[in-house]
């Protein structure tokens, strides 16, 4: 604590060193005479793009030609899900009732889950692949012209063998 008082007492003994005379007349010297240039050496310019309406012209220019960029840029192509269509065969027709007419196979989502190990082998690795499907199923009276239609959504996972060499 002593030293923080010994500190502050020398501090207050601390005073500015006094004005020169010297200094005192330049500056009424200065305030005396008027300078030429008023500006205190900044000279003004016109300035160059004093129209604002360039600036707005161009920045409206600007604009449309990013919306029509955006606009009419090449769409990414839409991914259509895969169809897979099988008739069944029947080797005798059935007369009565309804029978198989179509399967219908829709994958609607297919999501690579990456690198697994193998269930058996711990040292083998599989590429998982889950496929979201819709399955439909239709029947045909051929008699009445009727039909049945069944509709599920199934999912597939497909495991395929990975190799690094």
């Amino acid at each position: 604590m002593n030293d923080f008082l010994e500190l502050e007492t020398e501090l207050k003994k601390i005073q500015p060193a006094p004005v020169s005379s010297e200094l005192c007349a330049r500056i009424e010297r200065a305030l005396a005479q008027p300078d030429p240039a008023p500006t205190a050496g900044v000279l003004l310019r016109r300035s160059i793009g004093a129209n604002p309406w360039w600036s707005l012209g161009l920045g409206l220019a600007a604009s449309v030609l990013v919306i029509l960029g955006l606009t009419f840029r090449a769409a990414p192509p839409q991914t259509r899900p895969t169809v897979a269509q099988t008739t069944p065969v029947s080797s005798a027709p059935l007369t009565n009732g309804f029978q198989p007419s179509a399967l219908t196979r829709v994958v609607y989502r297919q999501r690579d889950e990456g690198l697994v190990f193998s269930p058996n082998q711990s040292e083998r690795l599989l590429r998982r692949v889950r496929y979201d499907t819709r399955e439909t199923m239709q029947w045909r009276n051929p008699q009445t012209g009727a039909s049945l239609r069944v509709s599920y959504p199934a999912e597939q996972v497909v495991l395929t063998p990975v190799s690094f060499q």
